[in-house]
C-alpha cells in the first residue's frame, strides 16, 4: 500500500480532489489509496474516526494506520486533516498525506516528531 501511495508523492493539493489527475485534498487522497486495496473508507476526514476503524494509541500505531489531526487551527479539536502511517519505530514515525501547506504541497511525506503536527494530534485509526 505506502509503494502505491508513494507513486503520487507531488501530486498537487485540490480542495475536493479525489484523482491523480485533478489533484487530491488529504481524505480524498486517502480514498484513493485505500481504494486500491479494497478497503472502503469515507470521503470526509471528519469521518474517520467516529465511524471507522478502531482507535490506537499512537504508540501502537503500525504501517498503513491513519493518523488524524485538527485542521490548521489546534485548538479546535475536531478532525481536519489526515495521513497515511508510512514508518514507526524507534521513536520514529512518518506518513504520506496531501498538504495545503506552503512548506509541503500536494503529496508529501511528513516525518512526525519533526513537524508541526504534534500539536494537531487527535488520534490513530486502524482501518
Amino acid at each position: 500500500m505506502i509503494n502505491f501511495a508513494r507513486q503520487y508523492l507531488g501530486t498537487d493539493y485540490v480542495w475536493g480532489g479525489t484523482t491523480p489527475r485533478q489533484g487530491f485534498d488529504c481524505s480524498g487522497y486517502i480514498q484513493y489509496v485505500y481504494h486500491k486495496f479494497n478497503i472502503k473508507i469515507p470521503r470526509t476526514t471528519a469521518h474517520y474516526p467516529s465511524l471507522y476503524g478502531n482507535k490506537v494509541s499512537i504508540n501502537d500505531a503500525q504501517v498503513g494506520d491513519l493518523i488524524i489531526f485538527t485542521g490548521t487551527n489546534p485548538k479546535i479539536r475536531k478532525p481536519g486533516h489526515a495521513g497515511i502511517i508510512t514508518k514507526v519505530g524507534d521513536g520514529k514515525l512518518s506518513f504520506i498525506h496531501s498538504s495545503s501547506s506552503k512548506k509541503h504541497f500536494g503529496v508529501s511525506e511528513t516525518d512526525y516528531y519533526k513537524s508541526g503536527y504534534p500539536k494537531r494530534f487527535l488520534t490513530v485509526v486502524r482501518m
